[in-house]
């Protein structure tokens, strides 16, 4: 919203500390203004070009005496005596508290804020400024606010959450003045809330997983005993339990040796997100980056949804949201409650794009993943990756392929989901789903910005208020399904 007056150009200079006023004039005069009043409450003189007339007033009443002179004086004085002991009793006497309503948010929920403003002045609050330094994005909730004496007016404020990601409530402040606009009240509140809106949960279409999962209805055998050992022994890996060293085989070859394991369904899951800048498509929640973390929250939802019982870990390696310029690998580590998707969730929602082609990542990371898991990689489709294997130019595009088999050769299990962006980059893809499958690693391919419903939802009554033409207030509840 437009501001009806303005102090400071920059919001930020609002919330910035003091800055050292090098007029002993003009610093005496603010020192006095602002006696007795704590330091988020600031009483600034707006205008003072009239004050320069008090000395030629008084000049031309000793050259030339006239009741004219005196009168101008008094009327002069008493216009900022009264203005500043209006403005002074308004600055201890109003305070606003805003209060957000809700706690968890996903992207497409709304946000609800609620705000009362006190007066506990006799005198009445003409207007005041609100003003939010929020960063929720398309969150404009300054307003002009009036309250009588004595009292209190509320409002509220609300925004649908398009976007995921960490993002700060405040702080705010507000700005109101006398009836002569002589003096300036900036009321400062620097308080700060943090919120988090993690990315959507949705239904997705049956995804293909290695074969010796647990998911649907697939029986376990032996689900109390866990893995067993095998015939055959192989290298030690990093990763591998001390108790299944074979040291009989260790001593004759003189070095690690271990029993392999029949692998049950209990090993660990690793989710594993390309976030890779060079291969992402599209913008916003129809690009494919949007869709990936879509795919990736869904996916570990519904394997921690209880239906099995093994552990879940996310693997992505990408840019900070909240700290501009810093890249990180994102690591939650395998959890296997139905609680543990709320540490994968947070750890998605403040994800951006990075640099590390996925490639990299799965090479770095093969200690890291250890032998004898479950790999699902969910990359972008892109075009040059379709034509891979027609132009030797673009076999980068790919890599991540060999990756996979050199994993699978060590014992883990991998399965890739395709995130495609258009039908024609999925009819180029046949190759590569092709290639996946003469590999034996399932491949499932997901077209981004396909409507699909909410995994995760709830019924809820809420109070709606409007107003009538005629000004009168109508409120009543509602019950709606949110996800």
């Amino acid at each position: 919203m437009q501001s009806t007056f303005s102090i400071h150009d920059d919001v930020s200079e609002i919330f910035a500390p003091a800055p050292i006023i090098r007029n002993p004039i003009r610093a005496f005069l603010t020192r006095w203004l602002n006696r007795g009043l704590s330091p988020d409450r600031r009483i600034e003189l707006r205008i003072v070009w009239p004050l320069w007339l008090i000395p030629i007033v008084l000049l031309n009443q000793l050259v030339a005496p006239h009741p004219v002179w005196v009168v101008f004086f008094i009327a002069l004085c008493g216009f900022y005596a009264l203005g500043y002991l209006w403005v002074k009793n308004q600055a201890s006497a109003i305070d606003l508290v805003r209060r957000r309503v809700g706690s968890v948010l996903v992207a497409g929920d709304p946000l609800r804020e609620e705000f009362e403003l006190k007066n506990d002045s006799i005198l009445p609050l003409l207007w005041a400024e609100f003003v939010d330094d929020s960063t929720l994005p398309d969150y404009q909730v300054g307003r002009i606010v009036a309250c009588e004496g004595r009292n209190f007016y509320r409002w509220h404020s609300e925004v649908v959450c398009k976007q995921r990601g960490l993002f700060r409530l405040g702080p705010h402040y507000l700005r109101l003045q006398d009836p002569l606009a002589l003096f300036t009240v900036t009321i400062i509140n620097r308080k700060e809330e943090v919120v988090l809106i993690y990315p959507r949960v949705v239904q997705l279409p049956p995804i293909q997983m290695p074969r010796g999962d647990s998911q649907g209805g697939d029986k376990q055998r032996r689900p109390m005993l866990g893995n067993l050992p095998a015939a055959t022994i192989s290298d030690y890996q990093p990763g591998d339990s001390l108790r299944y060293v074979h040291w009989v085989s260790t001593a004759r070859r003189g070095r690690m040796m271990v029993k392999d394991l029949e692998i049950e369904p209990s090993g660990n899951i690793w989710l594993v997100l390309d976030l890779d800048r060079a291969v992402q498509q599209g913008e916003g929640q129809s690009g494919t980056l949007e869709q990936g973390i879509v795919i990736a929250a869904s996916m570990a939802a519904e394997l921690l949804s209880g239906r099995n019982q093994r552990a879940l870990g996310l693997l992505a390696y990408g840019a900070d949201k909240s700290e501009a310029g810093h890249y990180k690998v994102v690591q939650v580590l395998p959890g296997v409650s139905s609680a543990h998707i709320w540490p994968i969730l947070s750890a998605l929602a403040p994800v951006a794009e990075g640099d590390l082609p996925l490639a990299s990542l799965l090479a770095s990371s093969r200690d890291r993943i250890g032998r004898r898991s479950t790999l699902s990689v969910i990359t972008p489709l892109t075009r040059a990756m379709a034509q891979s294997f027609d132009s030797p130019d673009s076999a980068t595009e790919i890599d991540w392929i060999s990756e996979l088999v050199h994993l699978k050769s060590a014992g883990v299990a991998c399965s890739v989901v395709l995130v495609g962006l258009t039908d024609e980059a999925t009819k180029q893809g046949a190759g590569i789903q092709n290639l996946l499958a003469r590999l034996d690693i399932p491949c499932t391919l997901i077209m981004a910005g396909a409507p699909l419903p909410a995994l995760m939802t709830f019924r809820r009554r809420r109070r709606v208020v409007r107003t009538t033409p005629t000004g009168g207030v109508v409120s009543y509840e509602v019950d709606e399904e949110v996800g």
